[in-house]
């Protein structure tokens, strides 16, 4: 009953009256323009739709294991001029891609949980890695060891040696959200997550006002903004 309660509202003209509106004051304070968020989840997706912006990144409506993301980062022009693998469907019945590697480049994986087969999230992808805009990058990534992993007791940190391949990654900003207040990083910014769904989806539980948990606790315009 509160399920069907909560999609009703959610279709409502006062919903969406109230996200048209927070869309309006996060593009009112945008200044930059033609920027590339590269990510392992949903958030980047989110954030470009918010702002009303062109998915001008491959890594959108997708998730990457927080490993394979690192490796992404570190070899990313191998990667984006390497074809992709149909891979099958994995354990959550979802379309996967492998992106071969070479003797010291591992293969990685790429989930393509918004789509229903690999040929549609294959497409989306080649079209998208063509738009990547080298000179305005920006990378969100949570601090989870592994993203498909529901329970957030055994979903663990980022590896230390993940961590060193992303603090190590040239671009105009990047961030790590994450539940561990003893990280200190000037990258880290801690975020108490929210439990109570999958815990790979901590950060984008939305409130009654259509707020996603980062945003009432980071200010992502803000981030978008530095050069």
């Amino acid at each position: 009953m509160l399920s069907k309660i909560k999609s009703i509202y959610k279709n409502s003209f006062v919903y969406k009256g109230i996200e048209k509106s927070i869309n309006k004051r996060y593009k009112k304070q945008l200044t930059n323009d033609y920027f590339t968020i590269l990510c392992p989840n949903c958030i980047g997706g989110v954030i470009y739709n918010r702002l009303g912006k062109r998915f001008d990144s491959p890594t959108v409506n997708l998730t990457i294991n927080t490993s394979d993301f690192c490796d992404f980062l570190m070899h990313l022009d191998y990667y984006i001029s390497q074809p992709l693998t149909d891979a099958g469907f994995n354990s959550h019945n979802v379309p996967c891609a492998v992106i071969k590697g070479l003797a010291d480049i591992p293969d990685i994986t790429i989930n393509f949980i918004h789509y229903k087969t690999f040929d549609e999230g294959c497409k989306k992808w080649n079209e998208r890695k063509k738009r990547i805009n080298k000179d305005n990058l920006y990378v969100i990534m949570y601090d989870i060891d592994d993203l498909n992993e529901e329970d957030y007791n055994k979903a663990g940190y980022a590896g230390v040696g993940d961590l060193t391949k992303f603090e190590s990654f040239k671009c105009n900003n990047k961030i790590l959200l994450t539940r561990n207040k003893n990280n200190k990083k000037p990258y880290a910014h801690y975020i108490e997550p929210d439990y109570s769904g999958p815990y790979p989806l901590v950060y984008l539980t939305r409130n009654a006002l259509g707020l996603n948990v980062f945003e009432n606790k980071w200010d992502f315009v803000k981030f978008l903004n530095k050069k």
